[in-house]
């Protein structure tokens, strides 16, 4: 099978490259040829040189230019398209039409429901997909209620289960983990105020890129030193080393607020930190719901102070400690069968 795949990078190096790299890593017989946006410079072309993600900005003229990107630099024609984020829809459905394939969409959360809200093209798009692949059973509630009626499946997200693994040697710590950045939906604010109701000595590691100068950051700090917390910016970390605070970590947190248009679309690092053999916690109404089980974690409503103390002194006193069960975690290998069988159905009803 020939696979035009449109994405954001080819590195595993954000939501979007994450899961589209895994699939890619993991799809067997099939050739893909892939195009991304690492390089976002106007006016160069290349593999590497999509533009739509610039649509706010610079509008339909990113969208011709990818669009004249590829049919130069593809040879041989795809049998399917696939965009594995977003901002590609309209890129996706221009050359579905000029190679008279079917193309399908992965909508991984918030810009699935905000970019066809926001504009006529990408609504079109999406409600024109042969099918459209979400990441969680929220993400599809969401579209729906948007009004795009289409043809959705979803696919849950998966771990790469060589890398992400228990480790029964490694003694947990008395630190929560929270992987993310400052951004609001994040609940890093419900999180720190949660800890001091705790009135425990207990660290809170942040691990993601954080901008020292932002406001957020700097009302964070405030807070954090106005209250005696115990908090440390790690910043950005390598896969090894984030493995290893998954296993070290006792508790790891990521308590998602969502609004109509900004939501957590799955919440990928509940699934590692679980597979790792660490209890999470994260948030009703949102693609967290998907990620994470009664056996596995915590689910609680957005704000609710009281309750997420009573769960971190629950959990670090060991009176309400889970036995994790990593069996029904899947590995990317699983996800990827279940793409390839989509697109292979599409390609035969095609032919």
């Amino acid at each position: 099978m020939k696979i035009l795949l449109l994405t954001s990078c080819q590195d595993p190096k954000d939501g979007w490259s994450v899961v589209g790299h895994n699939i890619v890593k993991n799809l067997e017989n099939c050739k893909i040829s892939i195009f991304s946006s690492e390089n976002k410079k106007l006016f160069r072309f290349g593999r590497r040189g999509l533009k739509s993600e610039l649509y706010d900005k610079f509008g339909f003229l990113t969208i011709i230019y990818d669009v004249l990107n590829v049919l130069f630099l593809t040879k041989e024609k795809p049998e399917l398209i696939h965009c594995n984020v977003e901002y590609y829809a309209p890129v996706a459905l221009i050359l579905s039409k000029i190679y008279h394939i079917p193309y399908t969409i992965t909508a991984h959360g918030t810009y699935g429901v905000l970019l066809p809200f926001k504009y006529r093209l990408y609504k079109k798009a999406f409600k024109l997909a042969n099918t459209i692949i979400t990441v969680s059973n929220y993400t599809k509630k969401r579209m729906i209620e948007e009004g795009l009626n289409s043809k959705y499946m979803v696919i849950l997200n998966g771990v790469d289960k060589k890398t992400f693994f228990p480790n029964v040697t490694i003694k947990k710590k008395n630190f929560i983990l929270f992987v993310g950045n400052l951004k609001p939906r994040k609940g890093l604010f419900f999180l720190l105020e949660s800890l001091k109701n705790t009135g425990k000595d207990i660290a809170l590691l942040i691990v993601g890129r954080v901008d020292f100068l932002s406001k957020e950051y700097l009302i964070a700090k405030k807070y954090i030193v106005d209250n005696n917390l115990k908090v440390e910016f790690l910043g950005r970390v390598t896969e090894s080393d984030l493995v290893d605070l998954y296993r070290k970590s006792t508790l790891n947190i990521l308590p998602s607020r969502s609004d109509p248009f900004y939501f957590e679309g799955f919440g990928l690092i509940h699934l590692e930190a679980i597979a790792c053999g660490t209890i999470t916690v994260g948030t009703l109404n949102s693609g967290n719901e998907d990620a994470i089980s009664d056996e596995n974690g915590f689910l609680i409503k957005y704000g609710d102070t009281s309750k997420l103390s009573e769960i971190i002194l629950e959990v670090f006193s060991n009176k309400r400690c889970k036995n994790i069960n990593i069996n029904n975690i899947q590995d990317w290998s699983d996800v990827s069968s279940q793409y390839k069988k989509a697109f292979t159905r599409l390609t035969e009803l095609s032919r």
